[in-house]
């Protein structure tokens, strides 16, 4: 018996070099808009977990200002003008690190009463609070944090 030789035809050669430069660099260029992707998601998750922690040391600035206004109006904190500004840090319970530091400052406002004649005894309290580096250095980066401001109003109906 005879072996008959085969003839492969040009499609069945394999790759060209050409085609192998293609894939490789759609891949690459894939792989590059995952990574870009997995990016922006860490950030997110950065500002999402910043933004909670500045919320609560806002909400835990007016509870404690609040407080001081239930107890005694004429308290230095919450008499009209400007306060602070006070550091705060978010500890990590598990390592003991600080995931986030803050500067706060608060503004007192008397609330004009729009009826002529009417004295209006309540008092507006803006409590600001902005990222912070360690020695009271501004953080402020627009991508990956953000100044928060939280409006309330104090009044005698409310001690």
């Amino acid at each position: 018996m005879r072996r008959q030789k085969t003839r492969h035809s040009n499609n069945e050669r394999g790759f060209s070099l050409i085609e192998i430069m293609m894939a490789t660099a759609l891949t690459t260029i894939g792989l590059l808009a995952a990574c870009q992707i997995l990016l922006i998601a860490m950030g997110s998750a950065t500002l999402a977990r910043s933004q909670g922690t500045a919320v609560l040391s806002a909400m835990n600035k007016l509870e404690f200002l609040s407080e001081s206004y239930s107890r005694d109006p004429e308290n230095g904190n919450v008499l009209p003008g400007n306060h602070g500004p006070e550091e705060t840090k978010v500890i990590n319970p598990n390592d003991g690190s600080v995931l986030n530091r803050f500067q706060i400052t608060w503004k007192v406002d008397a609330v004009a009463d729009p009826r002529p004649g009417e004295i209006l005894d309540a008092r507006r309290v803006r409590v600001t609070v902005t990222p912070a580096l360690a020695g009271g250095i501004l953080n402020y980066q627009p991508p990956f944090n953000k100044i928060l401001n939280v409006t309330t109003v104090f009044s005698p109906r409310m001690r």
